[in-house]
């Protein structure tokens, strides 16, 4: 372990949580999470190895739409937008066709999908029941995701993600409100 506090720590840049939490790079809340640099870096590492391109059975796309969803539902103002962007970015469809998507996902849930794409909306279904009524999810939601085509490492990976976005998302609200605190100090 380096004697050096924030040696390892990785720069605001590299730190989705930071960017996303809208840290000032030189505030006092920056400073307290660069004291925390493994807790910065492991949760990068684990939303680098989530959306890393060798999980398999689970298509960036469907990361992205389950991310997007679990920050949509929890809500957050920061995280969903970012997820928004990046399925943007990362679809093989038009923007206009993902916005409208998402848009009807917004306002009907997953009923705008799940007839026209079954694995999308039980993935859907999927992070729904674990972000809203995390208890209730089990044994039928998951022969629901089997039924829809995903296996034991896609569901895995779906559980994984959800998990990983309700903590990034909260983690985030947690350093805006220290940083509102500090300027409203």
């Amino acid at each position: 372990m380096s004697t050096e506090p924030f040696a390892h720590s990785p720069p605001l840049a590299a730190d989705l949580v930071s960017q996303l939490a809208g840290l000032d790079a030189s505030g006092s809340v920056a400073a307290l999470r660069a004291a925390r640099a493994d807790a910065t870096r492991y949760t990068q590492a684990s939303h680098d190895a989530l959306f890393s391109p060798d999980v398999a059975d689970l298509t960036l796309v469907e990361r992205l739409y389950a991310a997007w969803y679990a920050a949509f539902l929890t809500p957050s103002v920061a995280a969903a937008p970012a997820y928004r962007e990046r399925l943007l970015a990362a679809s093989g469809d038009t923007a206009q066709n993902v916005s409208a998507r998402l848009a009807a996902i917004e306002t009907r849930g997953v009923t705008a999908v799940a007839t026209d794409d079954p694995r999308l909306g039980a993935i859907l279904a999927h992070t729904q029941a674990l972000i809203t009524q995390p208890a209730a999810a089990g044994k039928a939601e998951l022969n629901t995701l089997v039924t829809a085509g995903l296996g034991t490492r896609a569901i895995v990976a779906l559980a994984q993600l959800v998990a990983f976005v309700s903590y990034q998302v909260r983690v985030v609200a947690a350093l805006k409100a220290l940083q509102a605190l500090e300027q409203n100090a």
